[in-house]
């Protein structure tokens, strides 16, 4: 009874092993891609490198972890049934690098509370009054606004050829958050404007193009006002016009 006790724990191991060697492969994959497309949540790039590590651990050690449990096997059971649960490392590690990622991202910010599209009450863009800042980059600005910290503005392109201004004021060596949501797959982007319309920072916005039209996807941005003065957010839809909001703090 014994000796078949330990036949069917050694079938079990051997099933383990090349079970760990199978998933590898698209666990391998997926580090890849999550690695290669990866849309930093956090500015706090010591989380983001965590979590990036711990993907691509994952299959590393699922390799490392499949071949030692075959080589094992024959020596001590008992040794190659631990080192078949060495993956689980690397999963509470991708657990933790994404709660550090999120926690990064609130930072004093309390991120329990609603998207800016569900607390309503938002400034909404108005038509422009001449001049206005950004027409060297071919872009009909469609909608202006004021800018206010604090408060959610929100503003809707129908065309990748459409701009929205933010005015808004700011103090030197002072930097200013910048929150963005985006309905479904609109993929909004920013320019910060002087008062001159001269491009002080750009922020690509690495968006999904598959994103379901109900998802709200957040971003994050940091500027820091060179002097203080007057500066303008203009945000355009090189891709996929939509809806968006956009606060400073």
């Amino acid at each position: 009874m014994t000796f078949e006790k330990g036949k069917i724990f050694e079938y079990w191991l051997y099933i383990a092993g090349f079970l760990l060697l199978a998933i590898s492969l698209p666990a391998l994959c997926f580090a890849g891609t999550a690695v290669l497309f990866f849309d930093s949540p956090s500015p706090n790039w010591s989380a983001n490198y965590f979590f990036i590590f711990s993907v691509i651990s994952f299959p590393i050690v699922c390799i490392l972890s499949g071949v030692g449990v075959l080589l094992l096997i024959n020596k001590s059971k008992t040794i190659a049934f631990l080192v078949s649960l060495l993956p689980i490392f690397p999963i509470i590690l991708i657990f933790a690098g994404s709660t550090w990622m999120s926690w990064a991202s609130c930072g004093k910010f309390d991120c329990s509370t609603p998207s800016m599209q569900e607390q309503g009450n938002a400034a909404l863009a108005a038509k422009c009054v001449p001049p206005v800042l950004g027409a060297a980059d071919g872009l009909e600005t469609t909608g202006c606004g004021i800018l206010e910290t604090g408060v959610v503005a929100t503003g809707t392109t129908t065309s990748t050829s459409e701009a929205n201004n933010w005015q808004f004021s700011a103090r030197a060596n002072n930097p200013i958050r910048i929150t963005l949501e985006n309905q479904g797959n609109t993929c909004t982007q920013i320019n910060v404007l002087d008062s001159n319309g001269k491009v002080l920072k750009s922020f690509e916005n690495q968006c999904g193009s598959e994103m379901p039209a109900s998802m709200v996807t957040t971003s994050f941005f940091t500027f820091d006002p060179p002097m203080n003065g007057s500066y303008v957010l203009r945000l355009f839809t090189p891709k996929t016009p939509g809806g968006y909001w956009v606060k400073i703090e």
